[in-house]
C-alpha cells in the first residue's frame, strides 16, 4: 500500500475565520484567524509564507515559519524559524532552528514527545 503525501494552497487573497485541519503540507501565504491542527503523529508540515499572518494555536509536528504568528505554537516533531518570522506566543518544540532576524515574544519550551 502506497501513501501519497498531499499539499494544499492558502494564496495571499484569501482570508480564512474559523479553524483549520489538514494532512500532508498545508503552504499558507494568506491570513487565516483561528487555530490550524495536523495529526502529531503525521508527516503533516505546516509552512507560513513569508507575508502570511495567523492568528490562533497552530499544532503540528514539523511547522516552518516566514511569517507572523499571534499565538502558541505547538510542533511536536520540529520548528524552523526562517529570518522574517515574527511570534508572539510560546512555542513548544522538540527541535528547534532560528535564523537570524527571527523574533519570538514569549517563552521558548522543549517537550518531550509524552508531552505534546
Amino acid at each position: 500500500m502506497s501513501t501519497r503525501k498531499t499539499s494544499s494552497l492558502l494564496e495571499q487573497d484569501i482570508d480564512i475565520v474559523g479553524d483549520v485541519s489538514f494532512n500532508g503540507d498545508l503552504y499558507v501565504q494568506g491570513r487565516i484567524n483561528g487555530n490550524i491542527v495536523a495529526p502529531t503523529d503525521s508527516d503533516a508540515a505546516l509552512y507560513l509564507q513569508e507575508g502570511s499572518e495567523i492568528t490562533g494555536e497552530i499544532r503540528a509536528p514539523v511547522v516552518v515559519v516566514a511569517g507572523r504568528i499571534a499565538g502558541d505554537v505547538f510542533a511536536s516533531r520540529r520548528i524552523s524559524l526562517k529570518s522574517t518570522a515574527e511570534i508572539v506566543g510560546n512555542v513548544h518544540y522538540s527541535e528547534v532552528l532560528m535564523e537570524q532576524g527571527a523574533s519570538v515574544n514569549g517563552v521558548l519550551t522543549c517537550l518531550r514527545s509524552r508531552d505534546v
